[in-house]
């Protein structure tokens, strides 16, 4: 039970470590450092001004939009992974994310259809490589499944799903043409 318990503090680390270099700007690295203080791998800082205000400043998830009009959106730490996979998405979108390696959770709305186009798959998966610890090589193994499919697990990091059932596919990580980022 010891090296399981191990074994899950590396991965969250791990998955920190891609947070980090996913994140854009200061709010992103605040809600690393919110989740890092939360799972008590380091200290609060205390605001020496006004001690009662220890808010950590908005940070959202990145949301791109398909040339036809499906929406994505990418989680770029691991609470961003848990409100794109539990808040935004609903049973029937698609979840996207990297096989056995640290990533971003990548949301398809699927505007209530059972399949999506075959080329919103390959968009969600590259997505899904590019924002991975899987960025820098050639071809990433994405596994994909239904929303309505993912569990959470009781007691687990942010962010930490499990799944039984899925596809998967092979992905070059890259952001794909064809999609507009929305602010």
């Amino acid at each position: 039970e010891i090296v399981e318990e191990t074994r899950s503090e590396i991965d969250h680390l791990e998955s920190i470590l891609t947070s980090l270099d996913t994140a854009q700007n200061e709010a992103d690295i605040a809600q690393i450092r919110k989740e890092m203080t939360d799972s008590s791998y380091i200290r609060a800082r205390a605001d020496k001004k006004n001690p009662k205000k220890a808010k950590t400043p908005a940070s959202a998830p990145l949301h791109f939009v398909s040339s036809d009009g499906f929406d994505i959106y990418v989680g770029k730490n691991n609470y961003q992974n848990e409100e794109v996979t539990f808040k935004i998405a609903s049973g029937g979108d698609w979840w996207f994310h990297t096989k056995t390696i640290p990533g971003s959770h990548v949301i398809v709305k699927s505007k209530g259809e059972p399949e999506l186009p075959d080329h919103i798959y390959e968009i969600a998966a590259s997505l899904a490589a590019y924002y991975s610890t899987g960025r820098d090589t050639e071809k990433v193994e994405i596994d994909y499944v239904q929303r309505k499919e993912l569990r959470k697990v009781a007691g687990a990091a942010p962010g930490y799903v499990i799944y039984h059932t899925n596809y998967s596919m092979v992905a070059k990580p890259e952001i794909s043409e064809g999609l507009s980022a929305v602010q």
